[in-house]
Formats: C-alpha cells, structure tokens, sequence
C-alpha cells in the first residue's frame, strides 16, 4: 500500500514537472519572434533619433519613441488577432504581465521625465534612458528566469552597463545605448529561441 502511494506520488510529480517543462517549451516556441520585431523596432528608432539628434541638434526628436510604441503595440494587436487562439498557462501570464508592466512604466517614464526638464517645476532631470534600459533590464531579467535561458539572463543583468553609459554621455548617443540594449536582450536572444524551437 505505501509502496503503491509512493509510486503514485513520484508520478503526479513527474507528470507535474513534464507539464511544466512542457508549458515552458510551448512559450519558447512563440517569443522568439515578437522579441526579434520589438528589438528590430527599437533599434532602428535608437538609430534615427540618434541620427536626427545629433544631426539637427535637437531632442525633440525622442518623440519619435511615442510612435515607435504605436506602431508596436497595432503591428502585435493585429498580428494576435490573425494568429488561432494559443492557449495561456501560468508562465505565458508571467510573460504577459512582465512586458505590458513594462510598457506602461516606460510610457509613465517617459512623460514624467519630458515634464521634469521644466526647471520651474523641478528641481531634477529625471534620466529617461537610464530608466528605460534598467527597466527593460528588469523585465529582460524575468523573462530569462521564467524560460530558464541563460543568454537573456545574463545580457539582462550586463544592461547595466549602456544604462551607465547614457548616465554619463548624455544626449544623441544615449539612443545608441537603448539600441545596444535590445540587441542583446531581444533580437539575439529571439533569433537564437527561433532557431532551437523550429517548427
């Protein structure tokens, strides 16, 4: 009998953990390449308002990151709404939470440090680009825990070095930092899962 409910307990558990790694699989196969467009995305924003900064001489042009997030967000809403329904487990959630938290915190971000340069307001310049590399740092960091992936993991925690990087160049090439930052926390890393999870 206690032969029998010790067989039967190391089974749910291994059926437990197959579901798991399995749920975990299911994720790999579909993140790779919405992080491939968002980092495509980033990268070539970072480029020209990099390039349109420094070549005018005006930051104005970081509003450009405002459509950048729109386009973003209707490309995904309309690219979900053609795929079939995929269904949704507890890390699929996770990952979902994670990155709309993180897209609402930079939109929060971004307007609170736009307004911060109004010197009769504040009394300090909130540094958006710092902010937004360690965020997406942060959230680069959940996603390697939860799909258990070294790479982003790693690059996740190494963001901060181009955040410090903008701390201390301000101005056009901070977009360079952003742009080095998605490379390695969202394009190489979905390349790299598309490649492993070929359908």
């Amino acid at each position: 009998m206690e032969d029998n409910e010790k067989l039967s307990a190391e089974r749910s558990l291994k059926i437990i953990s197959q579901a798991i790694e399995q749920s975990r699989n299911d994720i790999m196969r579909n993140a790779g390449t919405p992080m491939i467009f968002w980092g495509l995305l980033t990268c070539a924003t970072a480029a020209i308002v990099c390039l349109l900064w420094k070549y005018t001489g005006n930051p104005s042009w970081n509003a450009l990151w405002f459509l950048m997030a729109v386009i973003g967000w209707c490309v995904m809403a309309a690219k979900s709404r053609k795929d079939k329904k995929k269904p949704t487990n507890f890390f699929s959630r996770v990952l979902r939470i994670s990155w709309i938290s993180f897209g609402l915190f930079a939109l929060i971000t971004a307007v609170i440090g736009t307004l911060s340069f109004d010197s009769t307001v504040y009394t300090v310049k909130l540094p958006i680009t710092t902010v937004l590399i360690l965020l997406l740092g942060l959230t680069g960091l959940i996603t390697g825990l939860v799909l258990r992936h070294t790479f982003i993991t790693t690059f996740s925690v190494v963001s901060v070095v181009p955040a410090n990087f903008a701390l201390m160049y301000p101005g056009p090439y901070e977009s360079l930092a952003i742009c080095l930052t998605s490379l390695f926390i969202l394009v190489i890393p979905g390349i790299i899962i598309n490649r492993q999870y070929k359908k």
